[in-house]
């Protein structure tokens, strides 16, 4: 009975989220696909949270973005992406799958100045494997009785839906000063599917998730970039604000052999408890791009019914990208972003 409530707590629970989320921008907005230094992105991202407790979590992204331009548009590119989400949790395995194609439409309004429109169509599906739950009418008093009927009415144990988000980026970049900015909102879910396991139930949408973010670097010298992020997170009665700070130092800036190494920190809060402190330590060598970070837990997160808590452990966070950037002959380039 006490899996069963977890199970439960974890059905009703929030999107994914990361503590790297300037990292996951096709995630983070479909209207950041394709605004990016290059022609074709891949990203790769990997979460376990919770090692310490019965219901950790084990989260999945991978996604591949790219742009298309056309010289009838000179100042305006198209851009496409596919976006896979996983995560599994507790003893039940209750797994969220997501499988999304977004597109992007970015417009140059200016010489520096960029905005861009994006939408995901994405089909979802939530499934949990209830063999190695345990109930009470299973115990006879003394022992555990899995031959024992556990009375639950489990009709259906996967559920499968459509789902939309749309969004709005602006993008600020000087290339001379390698400075930029991106600012933008988007809303997830914008139907709120139901997603209901059991047929005798009324009903359970998902709710609509918003999404407010700016992601600055700043070129202070030569060699030394500051960088100034924060995104605040609404959906249903959950709530999270992450802002963070970091620096980012560049070892070689010869072109083709770019190469930087940055520390930075966030913070994270959930409603009105401090959630965690996250020291990410990033890695940048020519088209590869390495994120490594570690949440510490500082929230009352301690479970009941006698099993141990966090202990401070939040969990392990990577992620890496993949950038490809194709050689053009001469000067001439349609709707830079660099």
């Amino acid at each position: 009975m006490i899996v069963f409530l977890l199970v439960q707590q974890s059905l009703n629970a929030q999107d994914i989220h990361w503590s790297q989320f300037h990292n996951t921008k096709v995630y983070l907005n479909p209207a950041l696909t394709a605004v990016f230094n290059g022609d074709t992105r891949f990203h790769g991202h990997y979460r376990s949270q919770w090692n310490k407790v019965p219901v950790n979590y084990l989260t999945f992204s991978g996604a591949v973005d790219t742009k298309f331009t056309t010289p009838k548009l000179k100042n305006s590119l198209f851009g496409f992406g596919l976006i896979i989400n996983s995560d599994e949790a507790g003893d039940s395995a209750l797994k969220n799958t997501n499988i999304g194609l977004n597109g992007a439409y970015t417009h140059q309004l200016a010489q520096k100045h960029f905005l861009t429109l994006g939408a995901q169509l994405a089909f979802a599906n939530r499934r949990f494997d209830f063999s190695d739950l345990q109930f009470g009418p299973q115990y006879d008093g003394d022992i555990f009785r899995p031959d024992f009927d556990n009375r639950e009415v489990m009709d259906n144990a996967s559920n499968s839906y459509g789902d939309l988000s749309v969004g709005l980026n602006y993008h600020f970049q000087n290339p001379s000063k390698r400075s930029k900015l991106d600012l933008g909102v988007a809303m997830h879910h914008v139907t709120e599917p139901d997603q209901v396991f059991f047929t005798s139930s009324n009903g359970s949408n998902l709710p609509r998730r918003f999404n407010i973010y700016g992601i600055g670097v700043l070129g202070i010298g030569q060699r030394v970039d500051l960088l100034l992020m924060g995104t605040a997170q609404f959906q249903g009665v959950y709530s999270e604000l992450v802002p963070a700070l970091a620096v980012r130092y560049h070892l070689d800036i010869t072109k083709t052999k770019e190469t930087a190494i940055q520390l930075g920190l966030a913070y994270r809060t959930s409603e009105t408890n401090v959630d965690a402190l996250a020291p990410t330590l990033e890695l940048f060598f020519r088209e590869w791009h390495i994120g490594l970070s570690y949440d510490i837990n500082l929230s009352d997160f301690n479970f009941q019914y006698g099993l141990q808590g966090t202990r401070g452990f939040g969990g392990p966070e990577m992620s890496v990208t993949y950038t490809i950037t194709k050689v053009r002959m001469g000067e001439f380039r349609i709707c830079p972003i660099y």
